[in-house]
């Protein structure tokens, strides 16, 4: 190694995936890296509210389409051309979205280092997360390096074969992303924001409900008894406000805000909340009632119970926990739940629990791990040293928490 650090390219698309990775991202450059942050065009008013917010500059390519094959041949074209003009050393993606597979089969088809952050997710349904579950699996395969945020992560990884020398356990970005947040929020001036998107108070109610839900598999049937749950919960609950940021899916959209001619008082369906709005509402909320699963790692950083709204979930962490409940999208159970859970509020509000997503530095760890001289070399020489061990690497940076 001649001192020289490594060019990386982060690519990316969503939203979730620019608050997971803006974390690492910021913390490459504070040492010193060349980092180049590539945007696909997947959510990309979404995505620069989040990069906007963590000052991170964007280079925008422009495939947005709710044609998931069109999407694949536009990034497979676009990508390609950015990663011979930029020629990086590596490439990072995160998650499990289209961008995510993308990045890597592209990166892996020029034979540049692959790494990526929040490996090992399993639903162990092909079809629930559609299509994510196949995208995190085959990121995974087309990986040189896989940042595991729990445990369980890395048993997965483990029993699929993947080798223990490229696996690091790093906790999850997400609560590095929220307490970098926490630490820049206005709170005032984030509630007037909301208050005046809403025309409501927020004092005016006892608590917050807050929802979202976007995946392709609670699109139509599922996604209108979700609907009508929300809206018989609202009637039941006036004490309580109810702020359904609705996804920018025009299907998603479709059903929620068009299928509505009216609402009862304290329900409000808002575009896409920005990054800290969505923070401080995640901090003042009583429930979340979700099938997002940033929201649901993000729900064990504040300590709030989340019904689930999706048959099985890749992160059972927060349902071991005690704060999560799978309630699936049938209308009565939700309903259900939803009582359940805030009847007995006392209960989930006095948990403990040490945080299964981590301890904040988890892009510490991905960062110090890309510092250690045999990672180094890996890359720079990678056509050279593929094969290479990297065990002393990723023995030393892993969560110490949970030894590999």
């Amino acid at each position: 190694m001649n001192g020289k650090l490594p060019k990386v390219m982060v690519i990316l698309g969503t939203r979730p995936e620019g608050v997971k990775l803006a974390p690492v991202v910021l913390t490459l450059k504070g040492k010193g890296f060349d980092v180049k942050v590539v945007a696909t065009g997947q959510h990309t008013e979404m995505l620069m509210q989040v990069t906007d917010f963590f000052g991170i500059e964007l280079d925008l390519l422009d495939c947005m389409n709710t044609d998931l094959l069109e999407n694949t041949a536009c990034m497979a074209k676009a990508l390609k051309k950015k990663l011979l003009e930029e020629k990086p050393d590596a490439v990072i993606v995160q998650g499990d979205t289209l961008s995510c597979y993308m990045g890597a089969y592209t990166g892996f088809l020029l034979k540049l280092p692959v790494m990526h952050v929040e490996a090992g997710l399993r639903s162990s349904d092909r079809f629930s997360p559609f299509p994510e579950e196949l995208y995190r699996k085959l990121t995974d395969t087309l990986s040189d390096v896989l940042f595991a945020p729990t445990p369980k992560a890395v048993d997965n990884l483990l029993l699929e074969g993947a080798p223990k020398d490229r696996i690091l356990l790093t906790g999850n970005t997400v609560v590095d992303a929220v307490h970098m947040a926490l630490k820049r929020l206005n709170r005032e001036k984030v509630k007037e924001e909301i208050e005046s998107m809403t025309g409501k108070k927020l004092d005016a109610y006892e608590g917050l409900v807050f929802i979202t839900s976007h995946r392709r598999e609670n699109l139509e049937k599922p996604l209108r008894n979700i609907r009508d749950a929300i809206v018989e919960l609202s009637k039941r609950y006036s004490s309580l406000f109810f702020l359904w940021s609705v996804h920018k899916n025009p299907e998603v959209r479709k059903v929620v805000m068009d299928g509505l001619k009216s609402l009862p008082e304290n329900l409000s369906l808002t575009e896409p909340l920005t990054y800290p709005q969505t923070v401080y509402a995640l901090e003042k909320s009583k429930v979340i009632i979700t099938d997002s699963g940033g929201l649901q790692e993000e729900a064990c950083v504040f300590k709030k119970p989340v019904l689930i709204t999706r048959k099985v979930s890749e992160r059972p962490e927060v349902v071991e926990v005690g704060l999560g409940k799978i309630v699936g999208t049938e209308k009565e159970n939700i309903i259900k739940s939803f009582e359940e859970v805030y009847l007995n509020y006392d209960r989930y509000a006095s948990l403990e629990f040490e945080n299964p997503y981590g301890d904040g530095r988890a892009s510490e760890r991905i960062v110090g791990f890309l510092l250690c001289p045999k990672v180094m070399d890996f890359i720079l020489n990678y056509r050279e040293s593929y094969r290479e061990d990297l065990h002393e690497c990723s023995e030393r940076y892993s969560y110490p928490a949970f030894a590999l």
